[in-house]
């Protein structure tokens, strides 16, 4: 049974996303769904870029012969969607790293590169059970923020230590501090995962390592890591309680060799780079889901589909709610605006009800010393300050 909390109630409620019977699992964006999404990726983009990453965009469809030397058709073929373009087999990817493999075979690689950090805002599909799918929080379409990182194995575990301290500042950013970290490694079962005992012990030492230094707990999952290597997640706790996988980072010491991948160290010989898998939002739709959830129609501000709702007291400041409608235009700024006739508290109660962050005060007082007041309709706490300070 759905709740206020829940996200599908809040997407509807708010015009956010809708699903189709034409489309199971797969969202559709509204325009106020889309600025919440987009301001993630705006803010995603700038702290990737000030922190060394490339970013790049792979194909939605590579040939199928390119997953099965990955290893996905043989550990995931089940999951994934496939399409035959000319007699050709192809495969719509449901990862993005054969892409970023492919850009790194590309051309001679030296060890000067490295580490060498590509990051993309992935389209991928999953065939998910139908009795799986739940809203945004499980989907078949979704966007992944993935990036690969290819370094040399002295460099694991500072990389590593460099994407939880990323992790923990987009986390704080997004202002979410219920998570936990999670190992999950091989376990028993040696036969469903690639690599030797001495590969594994080393990943997931180095994760535990880099774990352990950055300051947090760790629990232990053993046998839910990938076929490919062992992977270190943090679980973010929604408001019901229920803990669900955003972040992950994956220490890859087997498609590097799949594909043969190597640079040329120092002394001009060739050595096989290792590989780190990881996504920090996860599924940016699952992400937006826990968030709605948290926060409701509170979101925080910089992320928020209406930032500002503009109010004036009467059709006479029409002008003036215009120049400010056109300040908040230059900066991006998600807003609104209602030039309606009915009185001040009947529009301060329809924002309530409505998905605002903050509304903007018009009046004549306002107009003439070129002021605005702004009230936070959570806290209800209101200032008045000058245009040219917006």
């Amino acid at each position: 049974m759905k709740n206020e909390f829940d996200h599908r109630v809040l997407g509807a409620k708010y015009d956010l996303f809708s699903f189709f019977d034409e489309g199971p699992g797969f969202p559709v964006w509204h325009d106020h769904g889309l600025r919440i999404k987009n301001a993630l990726i705006h803010y995603w983009r700038n702290v990737h870029k000030k922190n060394g990453y490339k970013e790049i965009e792979s194909p939605l469809l590579l040939d199928k012969e390119l997953w099965k030397i990955s290893g996905h058709c043989d550990y995931f073929e089940e999951n994934m969607f496939f399409s035959s373009v000319e007699k050709r087999d192809f495969a719509i990817k449901p990862m993005s790293c054969p892409g970023a493999i492919l850009l790194f075979k590309q051309k001679k690689r030296s060890h000067a590169e490295l580490p060498l950090r590509f990051c993309e805002l992935g389209h991928v599909h999953r065939n998910e059970n139908s009795g799986s799918l739940h809203g945004l929080l499980r989907v078949r379409s979704f966007v992944q923020d993935d990036a690969h990182i290819f370094c040399r194995e002295s460099d694991l575990l500072s990389e590593i230590k460099s994407i939880i301290s990323l992790i923990k500042e987009i986390m704080q950013h997004c202002e979410l501090s219920d998570f936990h970290f999670e190992l999950s490694s091989r376990g028993e079962n040696k036969e469903s995962f690639l690599g030797n005992d001495q590969e594994w012990k080393m990943a997931e030492d180095k994760l535990k390592q880099a774990v352990s230094e950055s300051g947090y707990q760790l629990i232990e999952r053993p046998g839910e890591a990938k076929f490919y290597g062992p992977s270190l997640d943090l679980h973010i706790k929604d408001i019901h309680g229920k803990n669900w996988q955003c972040s992950s980072i994956q220490l890859d010491f087997n498609l590097p060799n799949r594909f043969k991948l190597h640079y040329f160290d120092e002394h001009q010989k060739k050595q096989v780079p290792y590989m780190i898998h990881r996504a920090i939002f996860g599924s940016l739709e699952r992400f937006i889901a826990i968030l709605l959830e948290n926060f409701g129609k509170r979101l925080p501000q910089w992320m928020h589909p209406v930032r500002f709702k503009i109010l004036s007291l009467s059709s006479k400041e029409a002008d003036y709610v215009k120049i400010i409608a056109s300040k908040l235009r230059e900066q991006s700024i998600n807003f609104e605006v209602d030039l309606s006739e009915l009185p001040l508290k009947e529009k301060l109660k329809k924002c309530y009800g409505e998905c605002v962050h903050s509304v903007i005060i018009v009046g004549g007082k306002e107009k003439a010393e070129q002021k605005i007041v702004i009230k936070e309709l959570k806290s209800g706490e209101e200032k008045s300050i000058c245009l040219n300070e917006l």
